[in-house]
């Protein structure tokens, strides 16, 4: 059975035009609502009677009144009322007869602009003007008539719209040229262009005009003043009434598909086709064809109705082009054309009935059933905007309810038939938002949903379930057949479940799936043997109810899928299918299902579906749900519980790690407070300290932590996880309370302490030391490269061995290098129990000041030259660089990279072998206290070379700290120091950078010495000119102080420059005129 979109409507026929009609009591499902007052009973219209050489010539309509144009140049105004009854539809009553006072002539078109009230009629190439809705003529004085017109047309895009100015436009096409005219109140010419070959017909949308000359179609772009041929237009063959023989005569057809796209005809009286073009005149779509050449054309998007010549009418899809309908006329008729406009409301009872709906097992409120009560009077009133007239008749071409069509077929259990025609009228839905296409929806809703419940009937489980989805059923309803799953409290929540009348009464009548299962199998067993159905019957029942639930579960992901955008935001439609969802796997025993859809975001209802998984024993899925819900502490609590055998589940596997994962994510504290983090991070450092210790170091919040209160538990633990929260407190938060610091420290001196006993390694401590003095050449200076600089330091050795006592000791250094803030006294105090530990009590010592110790230390003990030269240069605070070293093996503590604390206020320092001009470059950055320590410690040191035993050794060292530090050393008392034997020669590199030194310093106290006298001299004329400026300043016992208003007297005062007050000095300098020195 086709789709058939359109059904025609008598609205007036021959016995009415000559006499005074009587209702008609023809049945139809079409009728139409009074939009005014009846007239009174008994009350007729005058009796108007014609020749039968009159017809009709032309028609329109807008609401509840006609208009139409005659062959004697008359427009008859008819009135017309709808009974709102399917036992009768219209009455016809003539309400005026106009005369346009222009002879016998036809009337070729009515175009009514409501917008504006204003009717033009086109006669006898005339345009006149009426008022509506009473088509009384308008003066002349306000708007005249237009003669010499060949076509005209409104702009179809302005349709039920004004300009900001209250007018419309009209273009009207003379011999040669187009007039664009605005018409309001009053009618003024807007615009003329010029058109040598005139034109028949003509449509408008927008800035583009659609027409054709007795040759060839155009486009016209008012706003660029542009034309574009396209094709020529088609020749109908023709019978001249009064001449012998026959010929042809241009024939073209226009019509507005939608903005910038027009529809034309082409073609000849054997082939005709429609061709659809866009505003540059490019051809788009496919082309229309048609069984017989059209008379008129008109378009309703998506559809194209043609009036032809064999006396039918053809429907068309525009967006496929395919033929949908034919519907003949009557050949009585001699339908003569069709026209497109403002239409007649036509109110539909059937569909009133069938698309009405009503709340299911709820009231229903004043404020919805106000929104239903509109919503159907919506959907139930249609314009008929295509208009058929023909001699005497004229009929309103009106939508055919879908539901009329699918109910037929339903009604004799022709599913598959109604489905195709659902799917033919689907199809021919556009994006376009108006009362059409929403109605077509909702006739589809009914349409699939009837069909599904149907189906559902008989067991076909799949098939219906996917048509209830495709109707946009509410899944509480489909759930709600389900005993065990639904529950009576969601049917009552917001939003109200809506249905149509039909459907509610078909769901009241299948009660649940097990009634309808059961009724299946009572059809089944009067179709077979007694004894046969007994035996099978209970399988067959179960295996009917398995299928039932598998389609259940599919049509709640397709479900799920279409409210993708709504989950997690508690929507009630989600949650009920997401609480489904979980019980029907929970039945089916799908673990992979349950937790793949609480690891997403979901809706499931937290109250019933934690009792379903508590009693099912899914404790880990329920942890998961409760995380997905983001009520962590719930699931903190599962966890720790099922970690300890409390609540067994062979599904929680790492649970340690899953515990961390959530106590080191960012959480709002309203979801996660601050007091449940630490209570299961204490949990979980009872159960692993190092994990522990890593919540404490990494969570987000650490900020919020109590550090005092966490280190003073971590010491019931182990030293480790103390070390590791000192490292982050130290190393990472940079914290500068000296207690960190201390207790950081001392904890890497107790395990190298501990190491150190544990293997017994005094021994190897020694021998290390004994290593690095064959190692380091002390004679041989290295000049190449830094790191070859740092591998002659003790600390450099260091880290060129491999052992766990030397990574812990590396640790510890680093620390006493880096840390300006622990307690050195008690640094050395655990140092000296706890070993040789020779290279950290030299750093120690320089913390305290201890240049001498700290330096005996480096010389004599570990040789370390290098070493002794750094802890100078960097004013004690370094001895070398620190390569390179982790805190463990594992992956527990932080990695330490390549460090030295050789920087003093964060500048790097000189190279130890670098020339003496870059010494003094250096020096701008020092501050006197620091260059003086720096001074005094590389005169300490060079004394203590000068007392070491080994002559080569010690003039070796000597002569290259004088020649790379000489800078910081005091020549003569070098020279009082040196010994007497020592030759110049061996000093000659010394002595003449001292001269150079000293001869380029008194250079630059002389100049300087000048250029301070010339500043004073300046200094001293800027002063005599104030002074001659000011004149004299006088102060007497009774001269008072600006500020403070005390005498002055003999005290120090200063005078304002700009306005000559006089101040105390210590006063001018609390306003800010005298700076502080």
């Amino acid at each position: 059975m086709p789709y058939t979109p359109y059904t025609l409507q008598t609205i007036l026929s021959s016995p009415r035009i000559e006499e005074p009609i009587q209702p008609s009591t023809s049945s139809s499902f079409f009728s139409r609502r009074p939009t005014s007052p009846s007239s009174n009973d008994g009350v007729t219209s005058p009796i108007i009677r014609y020749s039968s050489t009159n017809r009709i010539d032309s028609v329109g309509a807008w609401d509840s009144d006609l208009y139409c144009g005659t062959s004697d140049g008359v427009v008859l105004h008819y009135s017309l009322e709808d009974h709102a009854s399917p036992t009768e539809t219209f009455s016809t009553h003539l309400e005026n007869t106009i005369h346009l006072g222009l002879g016998k002539r036809s009337v070729e078109r009515i175009l009514l602009i409501p917008q504006v009230s204003k009717a033009v009629v086109l006669c006898d190439s005339t345009l006149s003007f009426f008022s509506l809705p009473f088509f009384d003529p308008i003066p002349t004085s306000f708007i005249q008539p237009i003669k010499g017109v060949s076509c005209f047309s409104h702009d179809i895009g302005e349709e039920g719209r004004i300009g900001e100015d209250g007018t419309v436009e009209l273009s009207v096409v003379k011999r040669r040229a187009i007039q664009i005219y605005k018409i309001g109140e009053s009618m003024h010419l807007k615009k003329e262009i010029p058109l040598v070959d005139g034109a028949i017909t003509l449509t408008r949308h927008g800035k583009i005009l659609c027409l054709a000359d007795n040759q060839i179609y155009k486009i016209i772009n008012l706003q660029q003043s542009s034309v574009t041929n396209l094709i020529p237009i088609p020749q109908v063959a023709y019978s001249p009434p009064s001449l012998l023989g026959s010929g042809t005569h241009p024939c073209p057809l226009v019509a507005v598909v939608k903005q910038d796209e027009f529809l034309m005809v082409s073609g000849t009286s054997d082939s005709q086709i429609g061709i659809f073009v866009n505003g540059n005149g490019d051809a788009i779509r496919g082309t229309l064809e048609w069984s017989s050449f059209p008379k008129a054309l008109c378009v309703e998007f998506p559809y194209v109705a043609a009036l032809l010549r064999n006396n039918s009418i053809e429907i068309h899809n525009i967006l496929d082009q395919k033929l949908l309908q034919k519907i003949p006329l009557d050949p009585a008729m001699e339908a003569k054309g069709m026209t497109f406009g403002h239409g007649i409301k036509v109110w539909m009872d059937i569909l009133a009935k069938k698309l009405r709906r009503h709340t299911w097992h709820q009231e229903e409120d004043a404020e919805l059933a106000s929104v239903l009560e509109r919503e159907i009077s919506r959907y139930s009133t249609a314009a008929a905007r295509i208009l058929i007239y023909g001699h005497d008749t004229v009929l309103a071409q009106v939508t055919t309810p879908l539901v009329v069509q699918v109910d037929k077929l339903l009604e004799n259990s022709l599913i598959e038939e109604a489905m195709e025609l659902a799917e033919q009228a689907r199809n021919t839905m556009s994006n376009d938002n108006n009362v059409y296409m929403e109605r077509l929806r909702s006739e589809l809703n009914y349409t699939y949903q009837k069909s599904g419940l149907l189906l559902l009937k008989e067991t076909l489980f799949d098939d219906a379930f996917a048509l209830l989805s495709k109707g946009d059923m509410d899944p509480r309803v489909v759930i709600h057949l389900f005993e065990g799953l639904a529950q009576p409290k969601w049917l009552k929540e917001y939003p109200a479940i809506l249905l149509f009348n039909g459907i509610r009464i078909l769901i009241e009548e299948l009660g649940s799936i097990k009634n309808i299962v059961n009724q299946q199998e009572s059809v089944s067993s009067n179709e077979t043997d007694e004894t046969a159905s007994a035996n099978g019957a209970p399988e067959m029942r179960r295996v009917l109810l398995l299928n039932a639930r598998e389609a259940l579960s599919k049509y709640l992901l397709l479900e799920r899928g279409k409210r993708k955008d709504r989950l997690g935001q508690n929507d009630t439609i989600c949650k009920v299918i997401d609480t489904c969802l979980l019980k029907i796997y929970m039945s089916q025993k799908n673990d992979d299902a349950i937790y793949r859809l609480l690891k997403q975001p979901n809706d499931c209802s937290v109250e019933d579906c934690a009792k379903a998984l508590s009693k099912s024993k899914k404790y880990y899925a329920l942890s998961i749900m409760y995380e997905s819900k983001h009520m962590y502490e719930k699931a903190l609590d599962i966890w720790t519980k099922i970690y300890s055998g409390e609540l067994p589940d062979p599904e929680f596997k790492d649970g340690l790690t899953r515990i961390k994962r959530l106590l080191l994510r960012d959480i709002q504290s309203e979801e996660l407070p601050l007091s449940v983090i630490m209570h299961y991070a204490w949990w979980l450092t009872h159960q692993s300290p190092a994990d522990g210790v890593e919540v404490f170091t990494r969570s987000p919040r650490t900020k919020d932590m109590d550090p005092d209160e966490i280190l003073e538990k971590l010491e019931n633990y182990s030293n480790d996880g103390v070390r590791t929260y000192l490292e982050y407190l130290v190393l990472t938060q940079h914290s500068e309370r000296a207690e960190y610091h201390t207790r950081l420290a001392c904890s890497y001196v107790r395990d190298v302490q501990r190491e150190i006993e544990s293997n017994h390694q005094l021994k190897q401590m020694q021998n290390l030391v004994d290593q690095f003095k064959k190692h380091v050449n002390p004679i041989k200076m290295i000049e190449n490269s830094k790191e070859e600089l740092n591998q002659v330091t003790f600390v450099g050795f260091l880290g060129s061995q491999k052992s766990p006592l030397i990574r812990l000791r590396l640790l510890l250094i680093r620390l006493l290098q880096s840390s300006q803030l622990y307690s050195p006294e008690t640094l050395l105090t655990v140092l000296t129990k706890a070993g040789p530990l020779d290279i950290e009590k030299a750093i120690v010592f320089g913390r305290m000041s201890k240049h001498k110790e700290a330096l005996d230390i480096l010389i004599h003990e570990l040789s370390d030259f290098v070493g002794a030269e750094t802890y100078c240069v960097t004013n004690g605070q370094s001895t070398g660089v620190i390569p390179t070293v982790t805190s463990d093996d594992d992956d527990h503590h932080q990695t330490l990279a390549r460090s030295s604390s050789l920087t003093i206020n964060n500048k790097p320092l000189p190279h130890l072998y670098q020339k003496e001009e870059q010494v003094e470059e250096d020096e701008s950055y020092l501050s006197e206290e620091n260059l003086n320590e720096r001074r005094t410690l590389f005169t300490m040191l060079f004394k203590s070379y000068l007392s070491i035993k080994d002559n080569d050794l010690r003039i070796a060292r000597s002569m290259h700290l004088l020649n790379t530090q000489g800078f910081y050393l005091d020549t003569l008392e070098v020279l009082e120091s040196i010994p007497e034997d020592w030759s110049i020669q061996v000093l000659q590199e010394f002595l003449i950078r001292s001269l150079r030194r000293s001869l380029d310093d008194y250079n630059e106290s002389r100049i300087v010495l000048g250029l301070s006298r010339g500043e004073n001299l300046m200094v001293s004329s800027d002063m005599i000119k104030t002074y001659q400026e000011i004149g004299p300043i006088s102060v007497d016992f009774e001269t008072t102080c600006l500020k403070c208003h005390r005498i002055i007297a003999n005290t120090i005062f200063v005078r304002e420059s700009e306005h000559g007050q006089i101040l105390h000095l210590h006063c001018a300098k609390l306003l800010g005129l005298v700076e502080e020195q």
